[in-house]
């Protein structure tokens, strides 16, 4: 089995690049796609880039171009929902848009919400379970668009409309792409911020520790599917 893995920021996608052996890198539409093992599973891991037309374009071509059975999107989000707090930790039920019309729903691929694999999500959960995570973990909706969220006006709003746990740029996308290509996905999400008038400085204080712990659940994830084979 081959896992694609994707995150948007090189702090994000780092530490498992550390953790490859056997690792080639592959020139493509402007990034380097790493192909390689941890243990005995087989890796392609990318950066790429901010954004919902980069997250699907690269998701699509882990799939498509590089053989991905499952993808998994790692990385950073603003927390939403009451309760939830910068370093917990967000493993994905479903993912929307919530910067499109509802009128999209009307149109292929006729969806709102896209489904997260379950068996993902509870290999992700053991993981976290496992693990000395510098917050909790739990499951809950992502929502994706093309804006940083650090407004609490925007917040509520999102609440009001979708009642997610958390927002970010790319997770959707990257559903998206995976739903129309009938490859199993989950997204990984460790909170920087807390989306609202403060998330610029919560942000750049705490990247790099979110994106780090994100990237050591799915390293932990990868270890417990070995140890399941």
């Amino acid at each position: 089995m081959t896992y694609g893995i994707i995150g948007a920021l090189e702090e994000e996608v780092a530490l498992v690049r550390e953790k490859m052996t056997d690792v080639a890198g592959c020139e493509l539409y402007g990034r380097t796609f790493y192909t390689g093992r941890i243990g005995k599973k087989e890796i392609v891991l990318v950066c790429c880039g901010v954004g919902k037309v980069n997250a699907a374009l690269f998701a699509n071509a882990v799939i498509r171009e590089f053989h991905a059975d499952a993808v998994i999107n790692v990385g950073i989000a603003g927390a939403v929902a009451p309760g939830i707090g910068v370093m917990d930790v967000v493993i994905s039920t479903e993912a929307a848009f919530h910067d499109q019309s509802p009128i999209m729903e009307k149109y292929y691929p006729y969806k709102k919400f896209f489904e997260a694999d379950p068996a993902l999500a509870r290999l992700c959960c053991r993981a976290c379970g496992e693990l000395p995570l510098h917050g909790r973990y739990l499951c809950g909706r992502i929502v994706t668009g093309d804006v940083f969220v650090n407004d609490r006006a925007v917040k509520q709003d999102l609440i009001e409309r979708f009642a997610p746990s958390c927002t970010e740029m790319e997770g959707a996308a990257i559903a998206h792409a995976s739903y129309v290509n009938s490859t199993p996905f989950l997204i990984i999400r460790t909170m920087s911020d807390s989306a609202d008038d403060n998330a610029d400085t919560a942000y750049d204080n705490f990247i790099e520790a979110a994106a780090r712990q994100s990237a050591s659940i799915v390293l932990k994830m990868l270890e417990l599917a070995e140890e399941g084979n």
